[in-house]
């Protein structure tokens, strides 16, 4: 294997799973050889300054950087055939990977709470009831009527990773116990789980608390 393929990628983000853990997880599934940079909070003041504006993740690529974590998926997932089997697919898998992009985006006033337990609860609570619920409700029906084991088409694409990784983190952040209770979508977690590549980047991953 060449140096070329071996450093083609570098992720640059914290040492959390947080905004960066799609685009790792991509690359774990289509077994695709990355540097995996992770900034402490303490550190991360230092490089801060090195990256286009100021924010991770940032996928480099050939010297290139690319920025915003949706953007990073979703150009990664075109490269690695998790793009689906043509545009009408590719659109459908880009409006799931929006809508969960969106819904991690709501998590937010969990952690504006800080140590206000009665605020924290209010807003854990809107949070499921607003956002989650809904998203989960939605995907499972459709994987139901996609009558296979994935959301779109026959085949896992950026669509299943971004709910695997979606569901890992509520699951890890707030209990399984919380989560909806919805059939499709927690076999499809359980499926993606097995896979493999996935396992064995679940089982190697730094233990970070998000």
């Amino acid at each position: 294997m060449s140096t070329r393929r071996r450093n083609e990628y570098k992720l640059h983000y914290f040492n959390m799973k947080g905004r960066g853990e799609l685009a790792r997880l991509i690359m774990a599934y289509a077994k695709v050889p990355y540097e995996d940079i992770r900034y402490e909070m303490t550190e991360w003041p230092q490089h801060k300054a090195k990256m286009p504006n100021g924010q991770v993740p940032v996928l480099e690529w050939k010297g290139q950087f690319l920025t915003e974590s949706l953007a990073i998926a979703r150009f990664l997932a075109r490269r690695h055939n998790l793009a689906g089997t043509d545009d009408w697919q590719w659109a459908k898998i880009d409006a799931v990977n929006d809508h969960i992009g969106n819904t991690f985006n709501d998590v937010r006033p969990v952690f504006y709470a800080g140590d206000d337990q009665e605020k924290k609860k209010e807003a854990i609570d809107n949070f499921f009831k607003n956002s989650v619920e809904p998203l989960l409700k939605s995907l499972d029906k459709h994987l139901e009527d996609n009558g296979a084991d994935y959301i779109i088409g026959n085949q896992c694409t950026l669509a299943d990773l971004a709910l695997f990784n979606f569901y890992d983190f509520i699951t890890g952040a707030f209990g399984a116990d919380r989560v909806p209770k919805c059939q499709h979508v927690a076999a499809l977690h359980a499926r993606i789980g097995q896979v493999p590549a996935i396992a064995a980047w679940m089982e190697k991953r730094p233990v970070t608390p998000m």
